[in-house]
């Protein structure tokens, strides 16, 4: 027999979200109350799993963003040299260089016990025996701007995401997790709410790999994984997970990936340091393998 559908009703079931809640509140309060922060215009929320409803058991990190609004971050690069966008409206003096400096502060006053640390991307608070850790992300408004062709233009301004620098690697990122997030609710209700279930159940495949030593820990992540899925037609999904399963995985395996798009459906998945075909493949791979062998290895207890 294939995988059982018991093992990948286990699989699809949403990881524990209140301690997520609780330090993700005790967060945007820290914030929201500093004294020195409450001067300046942001907002605070949640990104990444525990936002989108697709986190499994033992998923660690909770992502909370903190995004200054009264600086944004602007991107030109589709208008012409003169288009009057680029002339919209310009930064203020305080800098995200002020912002990290200021939001890491009121964390460190606020979790004094705690190792907190700074990576690259966000501010580190670790986990303890009361809460899980956290990644605090310091970023701007990052505003995306299209040419405007006149009164039949269908451009309603700049499309807004976030943009952060990584310290570590001295560059830019830029992603969108609010249409991510929006992208995910509108796939979820045109699958019928299979979707998310099935991104725990591909989630928790890799996790199996990666304690098997089967496949190597990093290459495929989280985002890449709901990315990937969100790329295969809508009417797979359903009937069974187990159908759900095999179903997505034989089209995976024949898709050209190279024109996949990430979730929010704005930057494409593969290229510019986000994920390489290479990995997606040996993912799918993995995949594919592991339910050979257990259909396998069922035939040969039914034998014995």
């Amino acid at each position: 027999m294939p995988i059982p559908e018991s093992q990948l009703t286990t699989w699809s079931r949403l990881g524990a979200n209140q301690s997520a809640t609780e330090i993700y509140e005790r967060i945007r309060r820290v914030l929201e109350n500093d004294a020195t922060l409450s001067a300046h215009s942001f907002e605070i929320f949640l990104q990444g799993s525990y936002r989108n409803s697709t986190n499994i058991h033992g998923e660690s990190d909770v992502d909370v963003v903190a995004m200054l609004t009264e600086t944004y971050k602007p991107d030109y690069s589709e208008l012409g040299p003169t288009d009057p966008q680029r002339f919209v409206d310009g930064p203020s003096v305080y800098q995200l260089s002020d912002f990290r400096r200021d939001v890491s502060a009121a964390i460190r006053r606020a979790f004094p016990l705690h190792n907190v640390t700074e990576g690259g991307k966000s501010i580190k608070i670790p986990r303890t025996s009361n809460n899980l850790p956290a990644d605090v992300v310091p970023c701007l408004l990052h505003k995306r701007y299209k040419p405007d062709y006149g009164l039949l233009s269908m451009n309603t301004g700049p499309t807004s995401g976030i943009w952060l620098w990584d310290t570590s690697q001295q560059t830019g990122v830029v992603s969108y997790p609010k249409q991510h997030y929006d992208n995910g609710v509108a796939r979820h209700a045109a699958t019928g709410n299979w979707y998310k279930p099935l991104v725990r159940i591909f989630k928790n495949a890799r996790c199996w790999l990666e304690d098997r030593h089967e496949m190597p820990e990093g290459t495929a992540s989280s985002f890449q994984i709901e990315s990937l899925l969100y790329n295969v037609p809508s009417h797979l999904f359903g009937t069974s997970y187990h159908d759900s399963f095999v179903n997505i995985l034989v089209w995976l395996n024949k898709a050209d990936l190279s024109h996949f798009t990430c979730q929010n459906g704005i930057q494409p998945l593969f290229g510019d340091g986000r994920w390489s075909t290479d990995k997606a493949r040996a993912y799918l791979n993995g995949l594919t393998k592991m339910y050979l062998e257990w259909e396998e290895r069922n035939a040969l207890l039914r034998i014995g």
